[in-house]
């Protein structure tokens, strides 16, 4: 390993240029990390070599071994038409009612045996979530869309709908004692691209019938008594359509909503969002937000890595989510794309690999916890975390750009003469690699040179938040 590039005893007089913690702008509703179970839960809870299954589990979800990720979206699979094409790898999640009147409770096990293992490992939060009602209940005959890409599902369909919903959460509550504790019976319901014969599921709603489903699945909730589980919304492809949405629901249907959920993946209105989120009482989720392009995947590859860094930096600094939620934390490798912090062959010769994006997240999910403070900072680069009951100070610090020096203001904090920052990096050297200890000087002021294309996360322990 080259240290050239982070020599653990450098440092400066306190500057004005320093990278300053705005404690002003800090909260600490912050819940937790997570990943929807679509598609890849689905694939890999169907492998018959448990041994392998368990090295992914612990891989996403156990803090010790693996990501610590501790909140999963579990998907509410509508069943494609037999009569139709098969679906992508993953994406032919079963429905349980495959006609009119018919359960089917033993259609989704693979997702069920992930969920559970998933709560085995320390998830502590769920949330069940609709990408399209069951095929006979929309209008094109398909789960994939409508044919032209309007809404798909029929008129005379809505209480069954929200009555098929919230029957899989009665049933999971009642066989297995899992509570999700919100249910979105919508997914990028704006957009328009869920069109007939697509290899997914999907389904377009116009606000007034977003707003007519999300109604009729609350009190659906209400008639059969799961006061645990409420309702999140709308779960819009960008944060722009997120508001927009927001700004045309009536009030019956904004009282029912517990929960925003919001993509990122495009959109700048973070700002807004959090305001109306605010403004209306409502815990507001990042709840899926992925990156890799479509290009062939190149496991060492850091772009996708620092795509992913600057986009928890953004939404956490400026949106303020109280959870950010990655799309599906294993991709499949026959995608041949660079999504996803695992690779894994679906349904085929279970096996697995894990790519740069994984440690990337690492960085985040590892370090900053639940109940975390989280501090934006004057610098778009770098954004620090603090907890109360550890006192520890977190920073986490992205570079795209060659090799430069970053000062850290630490004014706000009090701390040993002893202490010390543990770094870890993640570049295209180094996979989340513990490096040297640095002392942290009593001036009030951390400064270390940041290696070229690299992530850094910088833990610091004993130290106590000053009185204002």
């Amino acid at each position: 390993m080259n240290k050239s590039n982070y020599e653990a005893d450098t440092w400066i007089a306190p500057s004005s240029d320093a990278v300053r913690l705005k404690l002003q702008d800090a909260y600490e509703h912050f819940e937790g990390w997570g990943t929807s179970l679509a598609w890849w839960a689905h694939e890999l809870g169907q492998w018959g070599n448990q041994s392998k299954l368990n090295e992914v589990l612990d891989l996403v979800f156990d803090l010790e071994q693996g990501l610590g990720l501790n909140i999963v979206r579990y998907n509410i699979g509508g069943g494609e038409n037999p009569n139709m094409q098969k679906l992508r790898p993953g994406g032919d999640v079963p429905g349980f009612q495959p006609e009119p009147g018919v359960w089917d409770w033993e259609a989704d096990t693979g997702q069920l045996n992930v969920l559970q293992g998933a709560l085995k490992r320390g998830v502590n939060i769920t949330e069940a979530f609709s990408n399209s009602p069951p095929y006979w209940m929309t209008i094109s005959g398909s789960v994939t869309g409508a044919v032209e890409g309007g809404n798909n599902l029929r008129e005379d369909q809505y209480d069954a709908f929200a009555d098929y919903l919230t029957e899989v959460v009665l049933h999971y509550r009642d066989q297995w004692g899992i509570i999700f504790r919100t249910l979105n019976p919508l997914n990028e319901p704006s957009s328009n691209w869920w069109k007939k014969g697509n290899i997914q599921e999907g389904c377009h709603f116009t606000v007034d019938k977003q707003a007519e489903i999300i109604q009729k699945t609350a009190n659906s909730l209400v008639q059969k008594g799961l006061i645990g589980t409420n309702i999140s919304a709308a779960d819009d492809n960008s944060i722009d359509e997120t508001v927009k949405s927001l700004n045309n629901y009536d009030d019956n249907t904004l009282n029912v909503i517990a929960q925003i959920n919001t993509h990122s993946y495009h959109g700048s209105s973070m700002e807004e969002l959090r305001t109306l989120a605010k403004g209306h009482g409502k815990r507001l989720w990042m709840s899926e937000y992925g990156t890799g392009g479509t290009e062939p995947h190149h496991h060492e590859d850091m772009v996708s890595v620092q795509e992913l860094a600057e986009r928890i930096m953004l939404d956490l600094s400026i949106m303020q989510p109280s959870a950010w939620i990655y799309w599906q934390a294993v991709e499949d490798e026959g995608a041949n794309n660079n999504w996803g912090f695992i690779h894994a062959d679906f349904g085929r010769s279970e096996q697995y690999d894990i790519t740069k994006q994984y440690y990337g997240m690492a960085h985040f999910s590892k370090f900053i916890r639940p109940g975390s403070l989280i501090i934006p900072t004057s610098d778009c680069r770098t954004l620090a975390t603090y907890e109360k009951m550890s006192r520890q100070l977190v920073l986490v610090i992205r570079n795209e750009r060659s090799a430069e020096d970053k000062a850290v203001e630490l004014t706000h904090f009090n701390y040993p003469d002893t202490a010390v920052a543990q770094m870890y990096v993640t570049s295209p050297a180094h996979n989340l690699e513990k490096l040297d200890d640095m002392h942290v000087p009593a001036n009030g002021q951390l400064t270390l040179n940041i290696g070229a294309n690299s992530i850094t996360t910088l833990v610091i322990n004993e130290v106590t938040l000053r009185e204002s």
